[in-house]
């Protein structure tokens, strides 16, 4: 019996443990990469700075909307289709505090659906957060936060074809009350069931 024939057997059960492994760890990064189970990524994580003006008090021609998906600002609105054109408004309370309101808080029942938003705080600065958590986020529930507090979100229906979730993180910068003008800054991970919160393509 050749050497090679003997090494058969034992070479086959190596390669399916590793195969084993892989499966098993792969939520870890194990196995060549932190992306084994998803597509490559195609589109890069760019830092958007921006105003956009609360959605009360406000002209209909100004922005008070997001939509994370194509990363434009909006005027929140139903359109011919019966789609809506964004995914959370912007609004200020009465203490001049951001109220970040989701899509289905606005228009609970638009008549094309719309996607679900799930939003959290976080204590990391916007800088520091490289990677979006898989918890802790509320789904369409408004939150109200203040200058500089970093928040994430997850997009939930997002036109991903196996459904995974879409990532993002803000922060307002600051707040211009005479006008009702938020400046943010926000970075959106467009490819699907990415999680990585840093600029540039991104490995997972």
């Amino acid at each position: 019996m050749s050497s090679f024939a003997f090494g058969a057997p034992r070479l086959a059960r190596r390669a399916l443990s590793f195969l084993v492994a892989c499966v098993t760890v792969s939520a870890l990064g194990a196995c060549g990469g932190d992306n084994n189970l998803l597509s490559p990524a195609t589109t890069e994580n760019v830092i958007r700075t921006y105003s956009v003006y609360a959605m009360s008090g406000t002209s209909p021609a100004l922005p008070a909307a997001y939509r994370f998906t194509t990363e434009s600002l909006e005027r929140p609105q139903i359109l011919s289709n019966g789609a809506v054109n964004f995914d959370m408004a912007f609004d200020l309370t009465a203490n001049n505090r951001v109220s970040l309101v989701p899509v289905r808080v606005v228009v609970p029942l638009p008549p094309a659906g719309a996607p679900s938003l799930g939003l959290r705080t976080s204590d990391a600065s916007f800088t520091a957060m490289e990677r979006a958590p898989t918890t802790g986020f509320r789904p369409d529930t408004s939150l109200v936060v203040g200058v500089g507090e970093t928040v994430l979100v997850q997009v939930q229906g997002g036109g991903c074809f196996l459904g995974d979730p879409l990532y993002a993180k803000l922060v307002v910068d600051s707040i211009i009350v005479a006008e009702r003008r938020l400046v943010v800054r926000s970075l959106t991970n467009r490819n699907c069931g990415y999680r990585a919160l840093t600029e540039g393509l991104p490995r997972n």
